[in-house]
């Protein structure tokens, strides 16, 4: 359920403080003496969204948002090129501030030449990801819709990608985090069966992005999660480090290997990538439950 009310809001009620003003009849529907009962305000959904992107209220969005921006608008304006014939033209301070390469990029622009153009021709692999870069920069988040887009998983994992390789470690967190809720909504969730039958489709594209980009050591071996023991004499063991986007496909496909097992693309990626058989081996036939922790990562 949506949440209403949220204290800082734009539109918070400070009369009955339960509700927000309606974006389409700009009364507050929970006020009991409110004109909208007066003027028909009452006879149309209620249109205003308390809750911003990623859990944030609207007006502690406005707020981050507004200051960032405020920043970011009085530093340079850079040219980026991507490919052959891709542009973008991003203030410098926006990049400096999101990405420890890209203030590098920009540092060494400013020593050697005044053209204010940096180019990535290969290291940027696709234009997708750049541009979901992009809008974090600015806002602190991206949007790319799950509902809607059939290639949201493989998507993901090119902003996972991406933020990886420019050292953007939020962006890194928040693209795994879209990932698995894109996944434990299609697993947990029994009226989404079309929703598991588009992840089944896009999974033998997305698991080359990520393990032909990430690099884990302990492949093939489960993640440990260790309780810290009270005893101070006792032998501390190290927990068993694995990469999340890689772990959360391995799950994903183990669950449903029954159905994935009959897809022919879903096979050749086995043989193609043997790590990744090796990751999916350790889940199969384990437990079917599929769990995220509070912080929207995956449970084992």
């Amino acid at each position: 359920m949506t949440k209403r009310g949220v204290p800082g809001c734009p539109r918070y009620c400070n009369n009955c403080k339960l509700d927000c003003t309606c974006e389409q009849c700009n009364y507050c529907h929970s006020c009991q003496t409110s004109a909208a009962y007066t003027t028909g305000g009452t006879n149309h959904p209620w249109r205003h969204n308390c809750t911003g992107p990623d859990g944030r209220s609207v007006g502690k969005f406005l707020r981050e948002t507004s200051d960032r921006f405020a920043q970011y608008c009085v530093s340079e304006v850079y040219t980026i090129k991507i490919g052959e014939d891709k542009k973008y033209f991003i203030h410098s301070e926006a990049l400096r501030q999101t990405s420890p390469v890209m203030k590098k990029h920009i540092e060494l622009e400013m020593k050697e030449k005044t053209s204010k153009t940096i180019e990535f021709k290969d290291i940027v692999d696709n234009d997708v990801a750049f541009i979901l870069f992009i809008q974090f920069s600015y806002f602190g988040t991206y949007g790319y819709d799950d509902s809607e887009k059939e290639d949201a998983l493989q998507v993901h994992a090119m902003v996972y990608v991406f933020a990886e390789k420019f050292e953007v470690l939020e962006l890194k967190s928040l693209a795994l985090k879209k990932a698995t809720s894109l996944c434990s909504k299609a697993i947990t969730d029994t009226s989404a069966t079309s929703l598991i039958k588009v992840l089944q489709f896009i999974l033998p594209e997305t698991i080359p992005i990520i393990y032909n980009s990430t690099y884990d050591s302990n492949t093939g071996k489960y993640p440990s999660t260790v309780t810290e023991s009270a005893d101070k004499d006792a032998i501390s063991i190290t927990t068993t480090s694995r990469d999340g986007f890689r772990m959360l496909l391995a799950k994903f496909a183990a669950h449903n290997i029954d159905s994935l097992r009959r897809n022919e693309s879903f096979m050749s990626v086995l043989q193609d990538q043997p790590a990744f058989s090796a990751d999916v081996l350790l889940f199969t036939g384990a437990s079917a439950g599929f769990k995220t922790d509070g912080k929207g990562c995956l449970e084992f």
